[in-house]
């Protein structure tokens, strides 16, 4: 019998006890179900095409597949319940999350980055100094994941010792841009300088956006101080986070700098219409 893309198994690292979401039993216990059941490949589910990482399920449904047992009877969590541990997810960075017709569709975020490197960036641990252990195997060598992140992450360290140069716009985004990102990333992070391939990956997008520097610098300061606000004592752990709000930030300014497209002649025939001017009235060459 086909299991539909849903055979298999995820990876857990150890570092996953030490972290908040941990110690938050709902939101934990649904995170790995989501994890769990991610579609491991596209797939149809009821008509709906399902993409890798992504699991559709109606709230009703979760609260029965997350119930539990307590003494002799079984219980299960309200409704609304899950619907908090969701937006909990969704604002970590996490998953996201999709309204559609056939229920609830759900995104865990960087799925292969997860599955090929464990934990690295979702569960690190919050209040540790030291750096998590590379994984080795028996001959004592780094496992391929791991020198493959620690490669990358050399490079992002090369940039940053390489002198400042002002990128050009479109292309190949410059090493200052990719470097500065880096650096402020890490810096509102506020903990260990390891990036995954995500991350990197994401700093590179936002350094090629037609943005200047001192912008995108100056509205992740903002972000980091408005998620802070909401959640004392917590930082973002993804640059995808950071990568999204800034794009929103962008198209917005965007819209604010382009000039108003309607005509004079567009808005003198609306006025027209609504009967708030005479026919003729508005070209001057109405009678008087």
């Amino acid at each position: 019998m086909g299991c539909g893309g849903m055979c298999g198994w995820v990876k857990l690292s150890r570092d996953i006890v030490d972290t908040e979401l941990w110690r938050e039993v709902v939101p934990f216990r649904l995170f790995v179900f989501l994890l769990i059941k991610a579609s491991r490949e596209e797939r149809v589910v009821n008509g709906f095409m399902l993409k890798r990482g992504q699991y559709i399920r109606a709230y009703s449904k979760l609260a029965e597949d997350l119930g539990y047992r307590e003494g002799r009877g079984e219980k299960l969590y309200s409704k609304s319940t899950i619907k908090r541990a969701s937006d909990k997810l969704v604002k970590k960075g996490l998953v996201a999350v999709e309204e559609t017709a056939v229920g609830t569709l759900f995104t865990v975020l960087a799925y292969d980055d997860i599955q090929d490197s464990g934990f690295v960036e979702f569960f690190y641990p919050s209040f540790r100094g030291t750096e998590k252990e590379p994984s080795s195997n028996q001959n004592g060598q780094k496992s391929k994941p791991y020198q493959e992140e620690e490669k990358k992450v050399e490079k992002v360290k090369k940039k940053n010792d390489d002198g400042p140069r002002e990128p050009q716009h479109g292309g190949q985004a410059g090493d200052a841009r990719v470097a500065a990102l880096t650096e402020k990333f890490l810096s509102l992070r506020g903990r260990g300088t390891t990036l995954s391939p995500s991350d990197m990956n994401a700093i590179e997008r936002v350094a090629a956006l037609q943005v200047p520097l001192e912008q995108l610098l100056l509205w992740m300061d903002e972000i980091h101080a408005a998620y802070a606000s909401q959640s004392p004592g917590e930082s973002i752990s993804s640059m995808k986070y950071y990568e999204a709000a800034i794009s929103t930030k962008s198209r917005k300014s965007r819209m604010k700098s382009q000039p108003d497209s309607q005509s004079l002649k567009e808005r003198i025939l609306l006025l027209e219409r609504q009967g708030k001017i005479e026919p003729g009235e508005g070209d001057g060459h109405g009678q008087r």
